[in-house]
């Protein structure tokens, strides 16, 4: 009972029922359990802390290491640059895509890749700065979106995607975004 009263005097009575329970459990066995060992000397104080050393080079190689490294990074980059995004692959198509205002763009249709798709690119030239949608159109009606982009001064490219069987379409069209009228068309 001095251990219900001891743990009362740390806890108070502001404890639901069984937290008080369950408390007086865990303070039975932490009583039985006892003190924790104590700390052996040779752990009493932390270590000291190891000192770096840094080696200074010559004044006349840290140019000559900087020259390396830019080299290195130059190289690295130009690997990546043909490796990864090099020129990349012909388009099997390209359409010439016209406005009555002017405006112009080149759609180039990539080879169809495993999933299905079409990976195009779209270069437009004078269009006015907005947001604008490639559509496949059927029947002179919009069919599928190709996906979205926005224009800003000058020419303008993006990627875009056709999931669809392009054989099942008559034309594009591009149309201003929320619009169903084409600006321009194939």
């Amino acid at each position: 009972m001095s251990e219900s009263r001891d743990l009362h005097d740390l806890v108070g009575d502001d404890l639901a029922e069984g937290e008080r329970e369950r408390l007086e459990r865990v303070h039975a066995l932490l009583v039985q359990a006892g003190p924790p060992p104590e700390l052996p000397p040779e752990i009493a104080h932390a270590p000291e802390p190891p000192v770096a050393r840094t080696l200074r080079l010559p004044r006349h190689y840290r140019y000559t290491a900087v020259a390396a490294a830019a080299i290195v990074a130059a190289a690295l980059f130009g690997l990546g640059y043909l490796v990864g995004g090099g020129p990349g692959e012909q388009p099997v198509e390209t359409l010439a895509m016209h406005g009555s205002s002017g405006a112009s763009a080149e759609l180039d249709l990539f080879e169809k890749d495993a999933a299905g798709n079409w990976p195009m690119e779209l270069t437009v030239t004078g269009l006015p700065a907005g947001r604008y949608e490639l559509w496949l159109t059927r029947g002179e009606q919009l069919a599928a979106s190709c996906g979205s982009f926005a224009v800003a001064d000058g020419d303008t490219t993006v990627p875009l995607n056709a999931p669809f069987a392009l054989k099942d379409f008559d034309a594009w069209v591009v149309v201003p975004a929320g619009s169903e009228r084409p600006v321009l068309t194939t």
